[in-house]
């Protein structure tokens, strides 16, 4: 009997901690749908002991595989895919090998349309800080498999719904969904289906952590505002939710002032990983630190500068609707002080949400990208808008729209790859342009100079 073999399908970052997590240990093919993968030097070099094949080797390397493991950004519908599924060969995710490899180790996951990164980030931090070997990862940053080490006592994993829909059963120590709006249409056009598909996250899962204000979170077992032991329903359980000026975490007060995030929706996020942090055995009084100290990740409503007393915040991050109306709404003061930068590719989702946000807190909308007019024709009579060619145009434009006491936000709700190799680059490029504005003369507005 021959001895198994893995297909490996895809050489970006998650491809390569497979093969490195393989290799050595089993056979391993390596394939990509793109000539020139951008991992595949390194491949190369690190494990010769894997085999490289070249798109048009399909045939021959699924008709000899054991099991396919394919990057979550090859989509299930892929026709390599659904040749590997009508040759009975089973379609393996990174984070079942992860798992696999990682028990007994407690391993926390969190998903939801918006705020992921942000609660595993600063769950990273409180467990740190109670003295919890920790590794942070899955699709922030680090792929799951590289995280593997002896010393570990706990993960922390943001999940996404392209890791999730190829995840039977995860049985997770923690599992948490933290809200579901309409995101990646173009992969899930179905709102309900791509809710299922982060509710997968619950399956064995020893505790569960969701929003009672959202009913595509809730796991099967529990309804709206329940909790008890294994179950906690943020916003509906009186132990754990938003007050005016506090949150109530496990019933103790703590003052949002007290808190470095901003806004009702960071606050949220900071309740969320208080709750997933306590189900995890680290109490109350040893989170406070972690919380006063987390100032939030880069290109999520992070404070660019003030000039003239104009805020510029950079949430290059908010890639869907979702995003872009929680950050209008966490940094408002409730006289349309905002002077939102939005636009990109849409991935194929309605815009037609954000009227609503727009309306209550933006003066005027500067527009970007390739479906800026498709947010245009959304936002209707909403605010003012105008397009710009470019984000320095943008900046521009804002800048002497703004009135001191504003803040100009960039907040996409789009994808940046029509214009930007990433979020990343993109809000580089909105900071880049803020910090060349000059201060205006003494005297003058900027609405005048």
């Amino acid at each position: 009997m021959s001895a198994p073999v893995t297909l490996v399908v895809g050489m970006g970052a998650t491809g390569r901690s497979v093969i490195r997590h393989l290799a050595g240990r089993e056979r391993v093919l390596a394939i990509d749908t793109r000539p020139a993968p951008p991992y595949l030097d390194e491949i190369r070099a690190s494990h010769p002991q894997a085999e490289i094949l070249a798109p048009g080797d399909w045939p021959q390397a699924l008709a000899v595989a054991s099991r396919v493991v394919a990057s979550p950004g090859l989509p299930l519908d892929h026709c390599w895919l659904r040749q590997t599924r009508a040759a009975g060969v089973p379609i393996v995710s990174d984070i079942a090998l992860f798992l696999e490899a990682a028990a007994p180790t407690p391993v926390i996951g969190v998903t939801g349309t918006n705020g992921k990164s942000t609660v595993v980030s600063l769950l990273g931090e409180v467990l740190a800080a109670a003295g919890r070997d920790v590794a942070v990862g899955g699709n922030l940053g680090t792929p799951a498999l590289a995280l593997l080490a002896p010393s570990r006592d706990i993960y922390a994993l943001e999940l996404s719904s392209f890791q999730l829909e190829r995840l039977e059963r995860p049985g997770l120590s923690v599992a948490a969904v933290l809200n579901v709006d309409a995101d990646h249409a173009d992969r899930h056009p179905r709102l309900e289906a791509y809710a299922a598909i982060k509710r997968r996250i619950y399956a064995g899962a020893a505790h569960a952590v969701f929003n009672a204000e959202d009913p595509r979170t809730f796991p099967a077992s529990v309804g709206a505002g329940e909790t008890g032991p294994n179950a906690v329903a943020l916003n509906g359980d009186p132990l754990w939710r938003l007050a005016d000026d506090a949150l109530v975490v496990n019933g103790v007060r703590l003052p949002t002032a007290e808190l470095a995030l901003r806004g009702r929706h960071n606050h949220f996020n900071v309740l969320a990983a208080a709750a997933i942090a306590w189900l995890a055995g680290v109490q109350v009084e040893h989170q406070r630190g972690a919380f006063r100290g987390f100032a939030g990740l880069r290109h999520r409503c992070e404070h660019v500068a003030t000039i003239d007393g104009v805020a510029y915040v950079n949430d290059s991050k908010a890639t869907n609707v979702g995003a872009c109306c929680a950050a209008l709404e966490g940094l408002a003061n409730g006289r349309g002080n905002i002077v939102l930068i939005a636009g990109g590719d849409g991935k194929g989702a309605s815009f037609d949400k954000l009227a609503a946000a727009t309306r209550r807190h933006v003066s005027r909308a500067f527009l970007i990208g390739r479906d800026a007019g498709r947010i245009e024709q959304a936002l209707g009579d909403a605010a003012e808008t105008a397009p710009a060619a470019s984000m320095a145009h943008a900046v521009r434009l804002a800048r002497a729209s703004a009135r001191p006491g504003d803040t100009v936000l960039l907040s996409p709700a789009c994808a940046s790859f029509d214009m930007y190799a990433n979020f990343e680059a993109r809000g580089d490029a909105f900071a880049a342009a803020v910090r060349a504005l000059a201060p205006c003369p003494r005297g003058r507005t900027a609405a005048s100079a």
